[in-house]
């Protein structure tokens, strides 16, 4: 049980790499992010987003706002090296959306919002929420995997992570609202 653990604990580090990685691909391809098969999705980060270093919780920065992921705090803190640990996101995919609350640190997504006629009756509506229920955790699973896809391949990986951080340093230059948008 404690080699489980100890593994767990040393992929921890993921999360917040997927988290951070979602911002770099939201912003630099205008909000959408490639599914594959000829497929997007349109995600935002909404209201709240915590960032954190390595160092730990007492280097946290906390923004809120409409859009917490343009201020220039937010530029500061992946300047030094911070990493998402908390996102309310939220994703559109064709007609169909959802909101939640990423835990990176946790690799948990809490208070899903799902898009549905609040008019219908409790039998029509609970199929309806159950197959959007489905339909996130796939699209979920299918971001994920797009990074994996790039995080376990060492050359790839590389030629990403030098694109952040030119996203990064491409931030900082940007005086209205230190993104890149």
């Amino acid at each position: 049980m404690a080699a489980l653990i100890d593994s767990i604990e040393q992929k921890s580090f993921l999360g917040s790499e997927f988290a951070t990685w979602l911002w770099f691909r939201i912003e630099t391809g205008g909000g959408t992010v490639d599914l594959g098969e000829g497929k997007s999705c349109f995600i935002d980060f909404e209201k709240d987003l915590v960032l954190t270093s390595d160092a730990g919780e007492a280097l946290a920065s906390a923004l809120r706002g409409e859009a917490p992921s343009l201020a220039p705090e937010a530029t500061a803190a992946l300047l030094a090296g911070k990493k998402v640990k908390r996102a309310k996101i939220r994703i559109t995919l064709d007609e169909a959306a959802w909101e939640m609350t990423l835990d990176a640190e946790k690799f948990d997504w809490r208070g899903l919002k799902i898009d549905t006629p609040s008019s219908l009756p409790f039998e029509e509506a609970v199929p309806l929420r159950l197959a959007a229920l489905e339909e996130f955790h796939g699209l979920f699973d299918r971001l994920f995997s797009r990074f994996l896809n790039v995080r376990l391949d060492p050359d790839a990986w590389k030629a990403e992570a030098d694109a952040m951080r030119r996203w990064i340093l491409g931030r900082s230059q940007t005086p209205s609202t230190g993104a890149g948008r």
